[in-house]
């Protein structure tokens, strides 16, 4: 899919939720409705290959930990 397919497809659920929301005689709680969008755009995002800031955070910390391992060998190595 490509960046505007996954771009409309994104507003499309946006508008439909909002539209939902508008239609609706009792109104949905907002948080519900965040809640559903942050999910979708969750996994639009990692579709696209994107990660969230808590899986970035622990990938960079692997990364950190691997290269303090990798320095460590190659001073052996010496």
């Amino acid at each position: 899919m490509s960046s505007k397919d996954t771009l409309e497809a994104f507003v499309s659920i946006v508008k439909d939720k909002i539209a939902d929301f508008a239609d609706s005689s009792d109104a949905p709680n907002l948080n519900v409705l965040k809640g559903e969008v942050k999910e979708k755009f969750d996994e639009l995002a990692r579709s696209q290959g994107y990660v969230t800031k808590e899986e970035y955070g622990s990938l960079e910390l692997i990364a950190r930990r691997l290269e303090s391992r990798l320095d460590k060998l190659e001073k052996k190595l010496k």
